[in-house]
């Protein structure tokens, strides 16, 4: 059995996206980081520096979100990280554009608009917020010309890089972005959102 603790946001969603559509045998830990649990002595035991998500398995620990989803993939054979070395790199091309850039930009602005406002860090950083929802648009604008084209990200087929993506890019309800100026691009998420795995996934997290 695996064990994955982690939080509300993306990083851990997305290997709880992964776990819940393979079918894997797991239990979902809530590491509150609100309360500043990631820094107890007992949790950096299985991470030293002290970030979630953390996954344990057969009495080791991993920690990184991709590394994470990779792993459990690759592990239980599934086609979601195909094993063709052509088709593995296209899902972990998609895999890095989302963590270097549009999951970036998506990410910059739930923390300047949302993280910072629940754990009374201040005002979003207005210049912050600019930049990152110029960049957001820009690259949205490019995905959704590819997605005109395929149903999917990498291979025409769903695979970890969909599933990761939509972690970072389901944040887009809470910055208010404008997610229907990009058809292709939001029938893409509409799809993955309609899936058993993601609403199972979301029932394990606290309400």
């Amino acid at each position: 059995m695996y064990r994955l603790f982690g939080f509300f946001t993306q990083n851990s969603r997305k290997p709880l996206y992964v776990l819940e559509e393979i079918g894997a045998n797991y239990e979902f830990t809530f590491v509150d980081l609100m309360q500043r649990e990631h820094m107890s002595e007992e949790f950096k035991k299985k991470t030293p520096i002290g970030k979630v998500p953390v996954l344990e398995h057969d009495g080791e620990f991993l920690s990184e979100s991709g590394a994470i989803c990779r792993y459990v993939a690759s592990l239980e054979n599934s086609p979601l990280y195909p094993e063709d070395k052509l088709q593995r790199a296209r899902v972990d091309q998609w895999m890095d554009f989302f963590s270097c850039h549009l999951g970036r930009w998506f990410s910059t602005l739930y923390f300047e608009q949302v993280i910072k406002t629940r754990a009374d860090m201040g005002e979003p950083d207005r210049a912050v917020c600019e930049e990152a929802m110029k960049f957001a648009n820009k690259q949205s604008g490019i995905l959704d010309g590819l997605l005109g084209s395929s149903h999917w990200l990498a291979n025409d087929t769903l695979s970890i890089a969909d599933l990761s993506a939509f972690a970072y890019v389901e944040q887009y309800r809470d910055v208010d972005f404008p997610m229907d100026d990009f058809p292709n691009f939001k029938a893409w998420f509409d799809r993955i959102e309609g899936r058993e795995s993601i609403a199972l996934a979301r029932g394990r997290l606290p309400s």
